[in-house]
């Protein structure tokens, strides 16, 4: 975990300062995550790795395809699953649970603060009744220009971790 906790610190160094999170950090975390799995456990530990990446990749794109999350996150969540040996599959589910929670705290704190979230939580209410009324899914428009309505996921994701590692949840 030391490796992983090592990562995001560039991950989120490069994510606050960048708004972009390199795809060199994420390919260095999944091989270092996948080494480790194929050492300690195997190939059937490898093999059950990679599903459980492509499980996040699958949940978490249609996510991405509708703009309200970035593909960097995207990206951030399977390499993370690659260790998902040293995590477990319930400890991996709890993780992204936490960091999701967490970044819904965070945005919500944000809403409460600026009138720029205040105004994109309204967007989001406009969007989904529109949604649900007419079945039609169209792209969620965002304001990259827009700082303050911004959550960057490395944050969230990287406090769940160190939660994780402090034995705060398994």
């Amino acid at each position: 975990m030391k490796i992983l906790i090592g990562v995001f610190c560039v991950v989120i160094f490069m994510d606050w300062y960048h708004y972009k999170i390199p795809n060199t950090c994420i390919v260095a975390g999944a091989v270092w995550g996948l080494v480790m799995t194929y050492v300690s456990y195997s190939a059937d530990g490898l093999v059950r790795t990679c599903v459980a990446a492509a499980a996040i990749f699958l949940v978490l794109y249609p996510i991405y395809l509708l703009g309200a999350l970035g593909a960097g996150d995207v990206k951030l969540f399977m390499m993370v699953g690659c260790y998902r040996c040293r995590m477990g599959t319930f400890g991996l589910l709890h993780y992204l649970l936490v960091a999701m929670t967490i970044a819904a705290v965070i945005a919500i704190l944000k809403m409460v603060l600026y009138a720029q979230s205040r105004e994109r939580l309204f967007y989001l209410v406009r969007y989904l009744r529109k949604v649900v009324l007419t079945g039609a899914v169209d792209t969620y428009q965002t304001d990259s220009t827009q700082k303050r309505c911004v959550v960057r996921l490395s944050i969230p994701a990287f406090i769940s971790l160190l939660l994780m590692c402090a034995g705060v949840y398994a």
